[in-house]
């Protein structure tokens, strides 16, 4: 390693804040930090996996709703398409209530309703009724089912001919759908399949054919963004699940809805509309700055205690270091005169390392012996710099190095003694474990 080294830092928001806790509470209950943070991330554990059980539980619940309200409109629709009376369904769940399963539960009891409401004014005035009540409940219509079904809902006769080409413009339309297996077509799109091949006129017919393409094609364009939201849901989850712990039970509380929706949106149960998209966007940028706060504060206690641990004497870490920068000292009890100085650069996110030494009122010393001393000082640093990067990193805090001398390549600073801090003769004992737990690499036990 290097005398002179600079670096730059990057903070792992989760495993900072863990360092942060497990530091808390083994000064505050007398534990070791190892022992400490091993509880708290099996703790940790045990709630993720309590929350993803209770999470794909829900989303089971979700999608059989949502596919009860898919086959039951589109039932509705079928049979609207009998007497060519529209039928106006009730309105699916929105925004954020969308994700609620109470009211897709009560949607689907709505359109249940209108379901047999339909049924009953229907029965028995149209042969058709008949064709629709083949098909079984819960069948799902495959695109020739579709078409048959349609065809034989006609009401007026026109020649084979013209029904064959209306009926291969549709397939060709419909043939550009990215559906999976087994999925059946949105209803919208159905809808438009329907009045195509029912329409009266061929102009009819071509008018509506081109809005079945407009259809088609936002169909997609909504698939693709439903992955986009999809991506982007997971990771506003991440922020929100690490802002769970940071914020009061209320905050915590007022949040549930909105993790909801999220929950459904990257599970691709729901689109992300834009009044939700609003929403989200306006609180992530609260639960960010709440997250920064608390990260920076824990990034100055995780540094100071991590020297400290690594049998370091190091003067106050203020809490705002990581945000507002800053220059602090650190040695070893018996290096003398001799200190590492760290300055934080917080804007560029740089660390600087040198080794400084107290500016010594022998005005006769030997310049050989003293630049001797000050390439022991620099070399006996560059041993224990890589201790402290695998410490930091463990805790949270990566250094990676962008720029790095050799000792002896620049002489060491001297500094007024006044600047630098004075230190207990003997430095405060480490943690008993603390050279256990972080070693070098290829180091035995």
């Amino acid at each position: 390693m290097s005398a002179p080294a600079t670096a730059e830092y990057s903070l792992i928001t989760s495993v900072i804040l863990l360092a942060e806790r497990a530091i808390a509470e083994a000064e505050s209950m007398g534990l070791e930090y190892a022992e400490t943070l091993e509880n708290l991330k099996r703790k940790e554990a045990n709630r993720q996996a309590e929350q993803q059980r209770a999470q794909a539980a829900r989303a089971m619940r979700m999608a059989d709703l949502q596919a009860q309200a898919e086959h039951l409109a589109a039932r509705c629709l079928r049979l609207s398409g009998l007497t060519r009376q529209e039928e106006i369904l009730p309105p699916a769940p929105l925004g954020v209530e969308a994700a609620d399963v109470v009211a897709w539960s009560a949607y689907v009891r709505r359109l249940e309703t209108t379901l047999v409401n339909m049924e009953a004014r229907l029965d028995g005035e149209s042969t058709a009724v008949q064709v629709l009540a083949t098909v079984e409940d819960g069948e799902k219509l495959d695109l020739q089912g579709v078409l048959a079904l349609y065809l034989a809902q006609r009401q007026v006769e026109r020649n084979a001919a013209e029904r064959m080409a209306w009926r291969e413009m549709v397939e060709r339309i419909l043939a550009r759908l990215e559906l999976p297996p087994g999925e059946p077509l949105p209803a919208q799109i159905e809808g438009l399949a329907r009045a195509v091949i029912l329409a009266e006129t061929s102009t009819r017919a071509e008018l509506l054919g081109n809005e079945l393409r407009r259809e088609v094609q936002l169909y997609q364009e909504n698939v693709e963004q439903a992955r986009q939201d999809a991506a982007q849901a997971v990771d506003w989850l991440q922020r929100f699940a690490v802002a769970s712990g940071l914020v009061s039970e209320a905050a915590a509380a007022d949040d549930g809805a909105l993790v909801e929706c999220l929950q459904a949106v990257a599970a691709g149960l729901l689109p992300l509309d834009a009044a939700t998209r609003k929403t989200v966007l306006r609180r992530v940028q609260e639960i960010d700055d709440i997250i920064y706060t608390r990260e920076q504060k824990a990034a100055a206690l995780v540094l100071e205690q991590s020297l400290q641990d690594l049998g370091y004497q190091v003067e106050a870490v203020s809490e705002t270091l990581f945000a507002e920068g800053g220059m602090l000292h650190f040695q070893r009890s018996g290096w003398g005169g001799y200190h590492v100085r760290l300055r934080v650069n917080a804007k560029e996110k740089h660390f600087n390392f040198n080794v400084v030494r107290a500016k010594a009122d022998d005005t006769q010393r030997d310049a050989a012996a003293q630049k001797k001393q000050d390439f022991i000082a620099e070399e006996r640093w560059c041993a224990e710099f890589p201790r402290l990067l695998a410490t930091l990193a463990a805790r949270g805090l990566k250094l990676d190095i962008i720029r790095q001398l050799e000792a002896g390549d620049l002489p060491v600073q001297e500094v007024d003694a006044e600047c630098l801090p004075r230190f207990a003769t003997e430095s405060a004992p480490a943690r008993k474990t603390a050279l256990k737990r972080f070693k070098l690499p290829g180091e035995k036990p």
